[in-house]
């Protein structure tokens, strides 16, 4: 109780603040000061979710020019070795004073993360914390990671296997998860040596800059950490065509990862990891207990009710045996109705049997029209497909849970990532059609399965082309769980061993 106390005293104190002055202007984030863009700069107003009318903070987009001054501040910080050449107990010492202070003001950076995304209030006081356990593990892996040295192959020969950090990273963001994929990406490359210039989204901005913050105060040198914000093709382009850059860590949406790729290799061929989109399975064994199913708060969160379905990993697409799936239906559609959608999302009411608003207008608009194409391709519209007022107004982004069945894979909400609360169900005769419907997707990024036979459902999982599959579960990955995708859902892995190593060049000498 005095956890989230704080939590409902800092929002309240953020929406009262803010809502009786204008609005914070974020500004750039370079060489560890606020740098206001260049003249003429467009200005981004962005108003929360929830109500389309509080104007949560203003944005003005950066230049070209201040997107090669924050890589140029990255490329002499780097290239001086103020940060590469630091004893890693004397960066690990920087970054945990990051790790305190993004603690100390974890209640006001979750109450800026609901009012910027319109998420519920307990599920923002979830996602900070995320960004310190990245860093910190990273950290331990950094203490951990050594070269080797070979001397087997050759006696009268010596080999010396380096590690080196990869050079300036530049990090482009997106809107749904913001702080934990903020850390997925900063926190390897900090604790590899590198130097960074990161893309936060222009809908999630002030919560980044208050990350950046909590870094410049714990004594991070300048360059090593920078921010810019504006439109993906404008800045994120120049990010992943400079020259200067020598990789690039991507999270976001297929076709967008596929223009990062073209862009580095016609650059200088930068490395990249690219985390795409999903449209993830989720398969119900037919030995599964319906009402333990049904019942699961972490099955219904993955059945794209987690953040209103705002997640690449969730399994939006239900596969059911014949057998028990009118039964299935039937009470998933009634735990559909059940679930809440908040219109007051920092109430947390309900949790975590609710859900909040959609964060922008553009992303509710494409929600809307695939609700609407499943309508007129034929689907089975069970419960759902309109969208919610909050006292008695549709100003707030709201969309109410919404599962199709009868689905087939023709159809648009078969194929496309929805990015919102939607379910499309099928159902399935045996084993080897549920594997050939799940693996028929051009996405391969995560997958679930849900039965009581933990062996049967385990040979099933090593079938499925995913690279990650929960077994009776569903949540964010942790920083130890390397996460990624087959197929078209991107390239690399992020967290684990697999990826802090991401963030290295390997050179060899011999002598």
């Amino acid at each position: 109780f005095f956890f989230f106390f704080f939590f409902f005293f800092f929002f309240f104190f953020w929406s009262t603040f803010f809502g009786g002055m204008s609005a914070p202007r974020i500004l750039n984030f370079i060489n560890n000061q606020d740098v206001a863009p260049a003249a003429g700069a467009v200005t981004f107003q962005h108003r929360n979710p929830a109500n389309q009318s509080e104007v949560v903070y203003e944005l003005g987009f950066s230049s070209l020019a201040d997107v090669d001054a924050a890589i140029a501040a990255a490329r002499t910080a780097f290239d001086a070795g103020v940060w590469s050449n630091m004893a890693t107990k004397d960066r690990n010492a920087i970054l945990s004073r990051a790790c305190n202070l993004i603690r100390e003001r974890a209640p006001a950076i979750a109450a800026a993360l609901c009012a910027e995304t319109g998420r519920v209030m307990p599920l923002c006081g979830l996602e900070v914390p995320q960004i310190t356990e990245s860093l910190e593990y990273n950290m331990a892996l950094a203490l951990t990671t050594n070269g080797e040295c070979n001397t087997t192959w050759n006696p009268a020969q010596t080999t010396l296997i380096l590690n080196e950090p990869v050079g300036v990273v530049g990090c482009i963001i997106p809107w749904n998860y913001p702080i934990m994929l903020l850390g997925q990406k900063i926190a390897p490359a900090l604790c590899a040596g590198c130097t960074v210039v990161a893309k936060p989204s222009e809908f999630t901005a002030s919560t980044a800059i208050m990350i950046a913050h909590c870094f410049r105060d714990a004594g991070l040198p300048a360059g090593v950490l920078n921010m810019v914000f504006g439109g993906g093709p404008e800045v994120g382009g120049r990010i992943s065509s400079s020259m200067h850059i020598d990789m690039v860590s991507f999270t976001g949406s297929t076709a967008t990862a596929k223009l990062v790729m073209q862009s580095a290799a016609q650059s200088n061929m930068k490395k990249v990891a690219l985390e795409a989109g999903g449209k993830s399975a989720n398969i119900i064994m037919p030995d599964a207990n319906i009402d333990a199913v049904v019942g699961n708060p972490f099955f219904l969160l993955s059945c794209a009710l987690l953040h209103s379905g705002q997640v690449c990993a969730v399994g939006s697409r239900l596969f059911v045996h014949e057998s028990i799936k009118d039964e299935f239906f039937a009470k998933l559609t009634q735990a559909f109705r059940n679930f809440h959608v908040l219109t007051h999302p920092a109430s947390g009411e309900g949790f975590p049997f609710c859900t909040g608003a959609i964060t922008f207008r553009g992303q509710f608009d494409k929600i809307m029209e695939l609700i609407e194409s499943g309508k007129s391709q034929g689907a089975t519209l069970a419960c759902g497909g309109e969208r919610l007022v909050a006292d008695g107004k549709d100003q707030g982004l709201f969309v109410a849970p919404t599962i199709f069945t009868n689905v087939t894979p023709e159809m648009r909400i078969y194929k496309e990532e929805i990015f919102g609360p939607v379910m499309c169900c099928s159902s399935y005769k045996d084993i080897d059609e549920a594997v050939r419907l799940a693996n028929a997707t051009e996405f391969g990024l995560a997958a679930m399965i849900w039965g009581t036979d933990v062996g049967q459902a385990l040979n099933v999982a090593k079938r499925l082309q995913a690279g990650f599959v929960a077994i009776n579960g569903f949540g964010a990955p942790g920083p130890h769980q390397p996460f990624g995708g087959y197929k078209q859902s991107g390239l690399g892995r992020e967290n684990g061993r697999v990826g802090f190593m991401e963030y290295f060049e390997t050179k060899t000498i011999s002598f």
